[in-house]
């Protein structure tokens, strides 16, 4: 099956990701996971469909059965001709027994029912709105509900119309901080590749770049509720100026295929997942002092502050010698150029760098 073609209905209506859903298939949700690590611009329309399954059999669960049977069949009725699946009203001596037969009727049925009542309802003329941040550059962005996020270079983020209205979601990719306005019925909830935040009011950094192993969120004010996607939906609480750090395998949706033992295996525990803020000596929190235009390294490795360096100066980064790659940087820099950090590295480890213009400047470093 192509799933690369399946919209919401296509989704809701496949066994595979219904049992992905309900957890019920560990198979199926190793391969669905690992299908969204590999196609990084599906993510969106899987968590989307993804929750449309989990709200409706939240009502189904807990709201009078003959009531959903009449709203179900109403939203059916509205359906035109053009509507992918048509079901035709039973007679009305049966009705009654239609939320029974779809509890007890295979998933993949019952589930076609739930993908025609969202996406006729939710998804026919829903948008998207994305905002991005390029390499080398930051942008401040204020959501409808008057929160107000910062995404770090190479960045983005995604929300849908229904926004600070029935919702309040946003996928990110990358890094951003976010001063969440203050909403009891509407949680404002970050969705990455790895873990969930969820906040009422508050203010926190999220850092979750594709590529790289490492996903964090830092809190600065407030309590926000962390769910690891891939630490089998453990919950976790925040308080101020605490971090979670969740590392895993290093994957490359490009170049490489990971495994599902790769993928679902961690070494992280409790202890290690929760870590306290350091204030650097001049006052500054690492974390988040990319805001401020402040570039921080305290005895990071070359590897990791050339990542960091090629988001915040927009340029490609090679090591041709392969004993650099260890070398561990501490220092503060704020608004220098690249070749000030550089020239101000080499002055505790010996190494050369030259530039390569193009449509993307490349620096290539060798001992």
């Amino acid at each position: 099956m192509n799933f690369g073609n399946m919209d919401v209905s296509d989704l809701l209506a496949d066994e595979s990701f219904i049992n992905y859903c309900n957890g019920s298939s560990p198979e199926d949700v190793a391969f669905w996971e690992t299908y969204i690590i590999e196609n990084p611009d599906r993510r969106l329309i899987i968590e989307y469909a993804k929750e449309n399954f989990l709200q409706l059999f939240n009502v189904l669960a807990e709201a009078d059965m003959d009531e959903q049977e009449e709203r179900l069949w109403s939203k059916l009725k509205l359906l035109d001709s053009e509507s992918t699946v048509h079901i035709e009203a039973p007679e009305e001596k049966k009705s009654s027994k239609l939320i029974p037969l779809l509890i007890k009727i295979t998933a993949a049925a019952a589930v076609l029912l739930v993908a025609i009542f969202f996406t006729f309802n939710d998804t026919k003329n829903k948008t998207v709105k994305t905002f991005v941040a390029a390499y080398g550059e930051k942008k401040n962005i204020q959501l409808p509900d008057g929160s107000i996020v910062i995404l770090n270079a190479g960045s983005k983020i995604e929300i849908t119309e229904s926004f600070g209205v029935s919702t309040r979601n946003v996928y990110l990719e990358g890094e951003a901080f976010f001063d969440v306005k203050h909403n009891v019925k509407l949680p404002f909830i970050v969705h990455t590749p790895a873990m969930d935040v969820k906040a009422l009011g508050t203010a926190f950094n999220v850092m979750a770049y594709p590529n790289e192993k490492i996903t964090e969120t830092s809190l600065i004010r407030g309590l926000v509720e962390v769910t690891l996607k891939e630490g089998n939906n453990r919950v976790m609480v925040l308080y101020p100026n605490q971090k979670i750090e969740w590392k895993r395998p290093f994957v490359n949706p490009v170049n490489s295929k990971p495994s599902i033992v790769s993928q679902r295996a961690t070494l992280n525990t409790p202890d290690s997942l929760v870590k306290t803020l350091v204030l650097t000596d001049g006052g500054d929190i690492k974390e988040i002092a990319w805001k401020e235009n402040k570039l921080i390294f305290d005895n990071d490795s070359f590897v990791d502050v050339a990542l960091l360096l090629e988001r915040w100066y927009g340029v490609r980064i090679e090591f041709r010698d392969d004993t650099i790659k260890n070398y561990r940087f501490t220092g503060t820099f704020e608004k220098e150029d690249l070749y000030t950090v550089l020239d101000f590295f080499k002055e505790s480890r010996y190494f050369n760098y030259e530039t390569k213009p193009g449509e993307i400047k490349s620096v290539s470093l060798s001992k």
